[in-house]
């Protein structure tokens, strides 16, 4: 039997393939479309026929102008009718789920019309609800509670894993301050206060932020301007360097200049001297000179032909004076050439002397005035580096307000129009926090009506403003999770289920056995008045298509669906060998039809199956969630991590096949399926096998998750 939950009804056409062997008191017996006869021990042959599933039917097209959830009501609850499949959610948020419970809420919340969950047990149920919301991601999605307690640990449960998704709306007669304090904090009333504070913060943030940006605009237009007077400085001192020695030259009223006065006053105190001393000696030159000449021109005159020369008597007593004596002239020109030789060099030695001293003089003064030039450059080499620094410390930090400001140009017409834009910006960024506080009631409302998780309790249905108008006035939730619906008339459900497109009825939907009529026909009937079967349980009799149920102290298996009408019809034969394990046969107007095997309420899935496999061949797979291969040399395993628990049993299903249980009656999901390779088992053939056993998950509308659903 492949992996599927039976649905069809007794007489259905057979499917392709449907042969199948079946159990019963103690023999063997193949099944098909045609009854045969098998013969096992002593018991008497019993003819069964296993019923395959019959063909789906399209649903009903529903009148317009009917009401389109009584409309829903009877298409899925119209005899025959089998509704289309879908398929579950594929992966459920970490809320710390069972596989039973994962499995119901990615079911639930995939369904598109109505969904049943028997979840007796108000832990698993929150828990369950919880996931549904947390899925629920085509729109907004409601949980309405007859508790308000429960209302409130579902509120919290969805608070702790975000406080944005979920929104607590309150009744006339409840306390916004009554919940727990995390339930109080995601009431309509603090998330509307909190949306308008936030709103008002916003724009209160806005105005700061563009106050910061003009501020910061108008810090970078006074750090430019620094930087610009740095490099005006710099520029200064290098043109100030490139003129330093013309400067140095030219000033006159500078210590400096003094310096250089005060030494050409000694120099020139002393060129006067040497100047005076050649002026002296030239005058005595022109002296001797003169006298030299008027010797020499005595002499000439003396010596020249025709001179009288003076006698001896003359010479020797002085008489008869005629001139000098030549020799006496010829000494004293000798001796005035000497002296004018003397004076020459004397003269010419004061003229080296004044000379060198002008060059000297020059030369001490060009150093002096290069040595200056020198340090003064220096000093001007050393004030353009600081200068420079500084520029350059200031253009940085002035590009660091630039970049935070969201500024690219430094250029004084990109500054300016910035700020002008910042200017603006302030301007509607104050028009922009009034309006916000004047409107941030209206805003919250509306943000109110887009929380995608509203819980609350039937009574706060349109009295708390988190129930908006839908899209074009129609429902204005897409999904409806009701809780505790073992409390919910028809009625009620219609009124509530107009809120949304589609439902979700979770609680304790058990659906016992059609009560038998009493002898009278009147019926069981409790103080008078006829026991009436609670609405959710009735739609899960209806809609319950699970293979593996639990009856009172009983594990059953399905193999086909059995109408509500039809289970009066059941007959229980216990097998001889087993006797703890009862067949329930279905009669038929053709042949009886084996319809459900029952188990002990003691007896393991895994035990269970194990032995469908052994007398019928039946091999249900139940996987969870999305299948991840492991190969290794000894083979192939299919692993649903979803399913996986520490307490899995492996049970045989063909020679080299074996299926990882996990989980205990309704609650026992496959963990992994093995393919041996040494029994011929290659990828190829196990990805087959495992194809043609496991069907699109969750066409049924009914899950039912045990109290204890942490297996």
């Amino acid at each position: 039997m492949t992996d599927r939950e039976p649905t069809g009804p007794a007489g259905s056409p057979p499917r392709p393939g449907g042969a199948r062997a079946a159990a019963t008191g103690g023999r063997t017996v193949t099944t098909s479309a045609h009854p045969e006869v098998a013969q096992r021990g002593d018991a008497q042959p019993m003819s069964l026929t296993l019923a395959p599933r019959p063909p789906v039917r399209a649903p009903a097209t529903d009148d317009p102008s009917a009401d389109p959830v009584r409309g829903v009501l009877a298409r899925l609850l119209s005899p025959g009718t089998e509704p289309p499949a879908f398929a579950a959610v594929a992966s459920c948020p970490p809320l710390d789920l069972s596989p039973a419970e994962s499995h119901a809420a990615r079911r639930a919340a995939a369904c598109p019309d109505l969904f049943v969950a028997h979840a007796p047990d108000a832990a698993v149920r929150e828990r369950v609800i919880a996931a549904v919301s947390r899925l629920c991601a085509a729109g907004r999605c409601l949980v309405l509670s007859p508790s308000p307690a429960a209302a409130d640990r579902i509120a919290e449960r969805l608070a702790r894993l975000d406080g944005a998704c979920v929104v607590r709306a309150l009744a006339d007669d409840e306390n916004p301050v009554r919940p727990s304090p995390l339930a109080s904090k995601v009431t309509s009333t603090a998330v509307s206060a909190a949306q308008a504070d936030a709103l008002k913060g916003d724009a209160v943030a806005a105005v700061a932020a563009a106050d910061a940006r003009l501020t910061a605009l108008e810090q970078l237009a006074e750090r430019v301007a620094a930087v610009a007077a740095l490099e005006a400085e710099v520029a200064a001192c290098a043109a100030r360097l490139d003129a330093v020695e013309a400067a140095v030259r030219a000033e006159t009223d500078t210590p400096f200049a003094a310096q250089l006065a005060a030494r050409r006053a000694a120099h020139e105190q002393d060129a006067a001297r040497l100047t005076a001393e050649v002026a002296a000696l030239e005058s005595s030159l022109s002296e001797k000179d003169a006298a030299l000449a008027v010797a020499r021109q005595h002499l000439a005159e003396l010596t020249a032909p025709g001179a009288k020369k003076p006698g001896l008597l003359g010479r020797l007593f002085g008489g008869g004076k005629h001139g000098p004596d030549p020799v006496e002239l010829e000494k004293q020109g000798q001796a005035l050439e000497a002296d004018l030789a003397a004076i020459a060099a004397g003269t010419a030695e004061r003229r080296a002397q004044l000379a060198a001293a002008a060059t000297a003089h020059a030369t001490e003064l060009e150093a002096a005035v290069l040595a200056e030039v020198a340090a003064r450059r220096t000093g001007i080499e050393a004030e353009v580096a600081a200068r420079t620094a500084e520029a350059e410390k200031a253009r940085s930090a002035a590009w660091s307000v630039a970049t935070a400001a969201g500024v690219t140009s430094l250029a004084a017409d990109d500054l300016t129009a910035a700020r002008y834009a910042a200017t603006l910006a302030l301007v509607g960024a104050k028009e922009r926090a009034a309006d916000a506080a004047r409107s941030a009631p209206d805003a919250a409302r509306r943000h109110l009506e887009c929380v995608p998780v509203v819980v609350g309790t039937p009574g706060s249905v349109h009295v708390d403003p988190a129930f908006g108008r839908g899209p074009d006035g129609g429902a204005p939730f897409d999904l409806l999770v009701l809780d505790q619906a073992e409390e919910l008339g028809e009625h009620d459900f219609v009124r509530l289920a107009r809120l949304a497109t589609r439902w979700v009825l979770i609680g304790d939907a058990a659906h016992p056995d059609e009560p038998k009529p009493a002898h009278n026909g009147s019926g069981p009937r409790r103080n008078g008045r006829p026991i009436e079967v609670p609405f959710a349980a009735r739609l899960a009799r209806v809609l319950d298509r699970e293979p593996w149920a639990v009856e009172r102290d009983r594990l059953v298996f399905r193999l086909v669906r059995v109408a509500p009408e039809q289970r009066r019809t059941l007959s229980q034969e216990a097998l001889i060998d087993r006797p703890e394990v009862e067949l329930r046969i279905l009669d038929t107007a053709d042949e009886p039809v084996l319809a459900e095997v029952a188990f002990p309420g003691a007896a393991d899935v895994a035990g269970a199956k194990a032995f469908l496999f052994r007398e019928l061949g039946e091999v249900l797979l139940r996987p969870l969630g999305t299948a991840r291969w492991e190969s290794t040399p000894a083979g192939a395993t299919a692993c649903w991590p979803d399913a996986d628990r520490p307490d899995g049993t492996w049970i045989d299903l063909e020679p080299g096949v074996r299926e990882r249980v996990c989980g205990t009656g309704c609650g026992a999901f496959t963990a992994a399926v093995s393919f041996d390779a040494s029994f011929g088992w290659d990828a190829d053939r196990a990805a087959e096998w495992l194809a043609a056993r496991v069907s699109p998950e969750s066409c049924g509308r009914y899950a039912a998750v045990p109290r204890s659903a942490r297996g």
